[in-house]
């Protein structure tokens, strides 16, 4: 690699974390990093990725990206002429130094005195190459450029040296500027990759792997239990209606707690470092953040000291579901005890009470009803915008196609909500309607892939949606409160209260869900008592609602967080969870290279040979009988095979009134669920009719897709490939999802005349699925 590039913000944590910065600097120096042009490296957060012709090599922090689609580079000659590697004695140092430079003036920040700059007619700047007594007597040189430079819309930065001779640097600077550009759009493509790339595993770069990777916790509390897992019936170990009561001393002696969930539940989240519990659907990612909570809860308890607990979820109906589990795991006490207190509730609910809002004044105490609601009132404002100026058709490819295509429709309009949440909310731009249509850097990745006259529909449809639910309703809805929450929060009152009033830990589950707005506030609800935040979020961002993904939790205020990953999933069939991973392992930019292999398993949780199971298949309607009829008969021939319990899961609106119709009239026990979170009896018969957004924390027996025709979803893009792949990635996702409930079948329903979409057809030629017929 001749460049290398790192984001200011890596760059600034690099800074910080000097064993890390070590270990970079000798991996660039002394290691062969040609592999990288092929794949990718992950090590924590860290991210090392070439270009395909080896010219540079990106690095950034993944916690710390901006969710613009373009970040600030700081850039550097690593092999050749005045290169780093030119001087291998004094290399680190000088790494360092031209870290430090690209963090300062990317930030618009100036350089020590000490470190005697210097800038020169051309518009470059010198200063002292490193520390040492040798780097002092070289220099390094870089030149800046800002937003608008040959199209560049944000700040960058490229450097060359060490090297004695001031003239030999300033002219090799001036050579080095025009390849600013360039290498700025590689490194952005890096990140916003459209084709996954395979992971590098390899021994050479173990240092820098060591230097990074979280040291073992302290699991003193586990070391007194004996635990074996020997003899153990693998049904045992998946069978929810016998654990569904267990308590928490039930739970740590009982040896079914895999080794990462033993290690999350040891880590010290309180004096240590903010630990993120990554897995995918199934693997017991809020199980552990209550036996983490009942940890915390119980030393304290059996040491007589106080502590503070908050464990937030989205919604009211998870709210109620995890009150029944902590009860049942032995923790009642606590919910409404005066020294060791949890408190268990949405943030929405929590935000409302510290502003003191009335009732009357929100559109629901409930978050997710409250999003439900905002998505209705864009859709219609939407609507109603592109009614009333008609002309404006005319100006977008784009926009036309969306009001022709109803799917695509809906898509857009919850690409749109977000952008009103996120962006024109999120970042004050209420009463700037110019600045957003007309701005030359990003506020999103959303907001990049539009025009001027795709931005200008947007603002419009967010001043009808405004003067409907602001002006006509007099109601706040969630971001109006996430964002008045956070102004309380962010006050010198608060600074002083929070040492009493704030919460000593911070659990947050299903933190996929909250967005950029509510994610901002997490920080701030803590005493503020320790250096790092002391928080553990579970998340599976496969289930995140949209398929552009939220910047990093390091820019949104929680530093040095460190993961857990759960690889297993604890519901499925080998064949459902090679499907699932199949699916997921089509994104791009959602897990990135890190993401656990949960096919990695020495036994599925439910064996393929249990008499119900069967490999997933697909199942086309005949021209003689309506798609409705299709599936009640359908979900008919699996009752009679004894699946108890089937979710019908629609993906396409066009769908839906004929299935609610056609099951309604079968008698079928139906359960439309409504809200994510829904209780449904695990023991009881029932047929479920959801859409993806809902069936999340759900599963079932089996689960049977509706809607992924090719063509219908993802539904198609003319002209804008990048907004047709953020729609691909959001349809991954809740195939994902759909899939990833089941225990038994998955089944996939294709309408008449119509073929699967690509992922689906590419599954069955993997051999995932099959065509056939429900056996």
């Amino acid at each position: 690699m001749e460049y290398v590039g790192i984001t200011q913000e890596t760059c600034s944590w690099l800074l910080t974390h000097h064993e890390v910065l070590g270990a970079l600097a000798d991996t660039l120096i002394q290691t062969d990093l040609s592999a990288l042009s092929r794949s990718d490296l992950a090590l924590g957060p860290l991210r090392l990725s070439g270009s395909e012709d080896g010219k540079i090599l990106a690095i950034w922090n993944t916690d710390y990206l901006s969710n613009t689609g373009t970040e600030s580079w700081g850039i550097f000659r690593l092999k050749g002429s005045l290169s780093i590697s030119s001087q291998e004695d004094i290399a680190s140092q000088v790494i360092e130094r031209v870290l430090y430079v690209a963090s300062q003036r990317l930030q618009g920040l100036m350089i020590e005195g000490d470190f005697i700059h210097r800038a020169w007619q051309n518009g470059s700047h010198t200063c002292l190459a490193g520390r040492g007594n040798t780097a002092r007597q070289y220099s390094i040189c870089y030149h800046e450029v800002a937003p608008g430079y040959e199209g560049l819309i944000s700040r960058a930065l490229i450097c060359v040296g060490p090297e004695h001779n001031f003239d030999n640097l300033i002219a090799r600077i001036n050579l080095e500027v025009r390849n600013i550009t360039p290498l700025v759009n590689k490194c952005n493509s890096l990140i916003e990759k459209q084709v996954r790339r395979p992971v590098l595993e390899n021994e050479e770069f173990n240092k820098l792997r060591t230097a990074i990777t979280p040291s073992e916790p302290d699991d003193g509390f586990l070391n007194s239990i004996t635990v074996t897992t020997s003899g153990v019936e693998n049904s045992k170990l998946a069978n929810p209606y016998e654990t569904i009561h267990w308590t928490f001393d039930q739970w740590i002696k009982s040896g079914l707690l895999n080794p990462a969930q033993r290690r999350a539940t040891a880590a010290d989240i309180l004096r240590g470092h903010p630990i993120r519990i990554i897995g995918p659907a199934g693997s017991g990612k809020t199980l552990l953040m209550q036996l983490i909570a009942l940890r915390y809860l119980n030393e304290y308890a059996s040491s007589g000291q106080y502590i503070k607990i908050v464990y937030l979820v989205h919604n009211a109906a998870m709210a109620a579901t995890v009150t029944d589990r902590f009860k049942a795991l032995g923790g009642e006490e606590y919910l409404t005890g005066s020294k060791q207190t949890l408190a268990v509730t949405t943030l929405s609910e929590y935000g409302r009470k510290r502003i003191e809002l009335d009732e009357q004044m929100v559109i629901d105490r409930d978050a997710q009803k409250t999003k439900e609601f905002q998505l209705e009132q864009v859709r219609a404002a939407l609507r109603e915008t592109l009614n009333k100026q008609p002309n404006l058709l005319p100006q977008s490819n784009l926009i036309q196609q969306v009001w022709q295509n109803e799917e695509l429709f809906t898509a857009f309009a919850i690409l749109v909500m977000a952008e009103i949440s996120s962006v024109i909310k999120g970042r004050g731009l209420s009463e700037e309607k110019d600045r957003y249509i007309n701005t030359e850097v990003p506020f999103s990745r959303f907001h990049r892939i539009l025009g001027a006259p795709e931005r200008a529909i947007v603002y419009d449809c967010y001043q009808h949606y405004h003067e409907t639910v602001f002006e006509q309703y007099g109601m706040l809805d969630s971001d109006d409160i996430a964002l008045s929450l956070a102004g309380r929060l962010r006050t010198p009152v608060w600074d002083l209260r929070r040492r009493t009033e704030g919460f000593d830990l911070v659990l947050v589950d299903e933190a996929h869900l909250f967005n950029e707005n509510e994610r901002r506030i997490f920080p701030l609800l803590s005493k503020n008592q320790t250096k790092h935040v002391p928080i553990a979020l579970a998340l599976d961002e496969a289930q995140e609602p949209f398929g552009l993904s939220t910047a990093g939790l390091g820019a949104l205020g929680i530093s040095n967080i460190e993961n857990e990953k759960l690889p297993s999933n604890h519901r499925s069939t080998k064949e459902i969870i090679a499907l699932a991973f199949f699916i997921i392992q089509r994104t791009t930019d959602l897990f990135d290279v890190d993401f656990p292999d949960f096919t990695e398993f020495r036994e599925a949780s439910v064996s393929s040979a249990h008499p119900s199971a069967s490999p997933p298949v697909i199942i086309t309607r005949n021209h003689d009988q309506k798609f409705g009829k299709f599936i009640v008969k359908s979900v008919q021939k699996l009752r009679s095979k004894n699946i108890r319990q089937i979710a019908v899961v629609c993906h396409a609106e066009v769908f839906w009134k004929d299935l609610h119709d056609s099951l309604v009239e079968s008698q079928l026990p139906l359960h439309v669920i409504t809200q994510r979170g829904e209780k449904i009896a695990p023991d009881q018969p029932v047929v479920v009719l959801s859409r993806p957004a809902f069936i999340g924390g759900q599963e079932f027996d089996a689960v049977i897709l509706v809607g992924l025709e090719q063509g219908i979803m993802p539904p198609r893009v003319v002209n804008n490939p990048a907004l047709a792949a953020a729609l691909e990635q959001q349809v991954l996702r809740e195939m994902y999802l759909s899939v990833s409930r089941a225990r038994l079948r998955v089944i996939v329903a294709i309408n008449y005349d119509s073929s699967p979409n690509a992922v689906i057809a590419a599954a069955r030629d993997a051999g995932m699925l099959k065509d056939g017929r429900i056996e």
